[in-house]
């Protein structure tokens, strides 16, 4: 899709239902589109013109996502601010962003919570 601001919310939106397919909880859905939106953003921020293109790969996975993301034109994400590595951590299971691709995995916390903690 396009690698422009506009496109960022549809990033999101395709995120969450896959998420939603694969049975994240809704706070799992919630912290998916929020991981999304600040590692989308980074490479929105680095591309050079209306003919850039961010590629995603989503993998549904047993209670899982894990999301590959790609900016073709632009150039490298010189790194995260501190802010938005503290929010993906947060949020994320797994995440890294390198020159103009990153990678993301978010878990259902359902299934990974002990019994009685669901």
């Amino acid at each position: 899709m396009p690698a422009s601001l506009p496109f960022i919310a549809t990033c999101r939106l395709v995120a969450a239902s896959v998420g939603a397919a694969c049975g994240l909880a809704v706070d799992d859905l919630e912290d998916l589109r929020l991981g999304v939106d600040e590692l989308v953003s980074a490479l929105v921020a680095v591309a050079a013109g209306p003919d850039d293109r961010i590629d995603l790969e989503l993998v549904a996975g047993d209670a899982a996502v894990r999301i590959a993301g790609g900016l073709r034109g632009g150039g490298p994400v010189a790194g995260i601010d501190d802010l938005t590595r503290r929010i993906l951590d947060a949020v994320v299971d797994e995440h890294e962003l390198a020159g103009t691709s990153f990678t993301l995995t978010k878990r259902s916390t359902l299934t990974s919570a002990a019994p009685g903690e669901r």
